[in-house]
C-alpha cells in the first residue's frame, strides 16, 4: 500500500501513501472545476476572454491532477475488491472523457462558436463532476476496506483478537459464491 512497495511492515512508518497522493490530485480536479465554474460564468456575463482565460487555467490544473492520479496509481497496490477498483477506473475514464468535451469546448470558444463552445464545456464539466465523484467513491470504499483489515488484522496469527465475518471477506476476494 506504500509508495513503490517499500514497506508492508505493519508499524508506524512514516512511508508515503499511494492513497494520499490520489486524494491530494482529487483537490487539484476539484480547483479546475471551479475554475472551468468561473469561466463559463465569465462568458455568460459577456467576459468572453476572461472566461477563456479562467476555462485554460481550470482545464490545466483538472489535467494535471488527473496526470497526479494516474501516477499515484502506478505506485498502488489494487484491493482484492474490485468494486472500488471499478470506481477508480470509472472515474479516471469519466476525467479524461471531461477533459476531452472541455478542451473541444474550449477550441471551440476560442474560434468565436460560443454556442457550441458552452455547450461543449458543459458537457466536459459534466462528465469531469461525474468523474470526480467515482474517483471519491472508490478512493473511499479502499479506505473503508483498509480500515475493515486493520480491525480484523491477526485474527489467525493472534488468537483472542475479534474476526468476524472473514470467510465473507476472503471468498470477496476470488468473486466466487461458494458456501461451505
Amino acid at each position: 500500500m506504500y509508495r513503490n512497495r517499500q514497506c508492508n511492515c505493519s508499524c508506524e512508518c512514516n512511508q508515503v501513501d499511494a492513497i494520499e497522493d490520489i486524494q491530494r490530485s482529487i483537490c487539484k480536479i476539484k480547483a479546475g472545476i471551479k475554475d472551468i465554474q468561473n469561466g463559463l460564468n465569465d462568458i455568460c456575463c459577456c467576459r468572453i476572454s476572461e472566461g477563456i482565460k479562467c476555462i485554460e487555467n481550470g482545464l490545466c490544473k483538472a489535467k494535471k491532477g488527473l496526470d497526479d492520479v494516474i501516477e499515484g496509481l502506478k505506485d498502488f497496490e489494487f484491493e482484492c475488491d474490485y468494486r472500488s477498483n471499478t470506481g477508480i477506473k470509472d472515474g479516471v475514464c469519466g476525467i479524461k472523457d471531461g477533459v476531452k468535451g472541455v478542451q473541444e469546448g474550449l477550441c471551440d470558444l476560442q474560434n468565436g462558436c460560443l454556442c457550441e463552445g458552452i455547450v461543449n464545456v458543459r458537457e466536459g464539466l459534466q462528465d469531469l463532476e461525474e468523474g470526480l465523484c467515482n474517483l471519491i467513491k472508490g478512493v473511499s470504499d479502499i479506505n473503508d476496506q483498509r480500515e475493515k483489515r486493520r480491525k480484523n488484522k491477526g485474527c489467525e496469527i493472534c488468537p483472542g483478537t475479534a474476526c468476524e465475518n472473514r470467510y465473507d471477506e476472503i471468498c470477496g476476494c476470488f468473486g466466487t459464491d461458494y458456501k461451505i
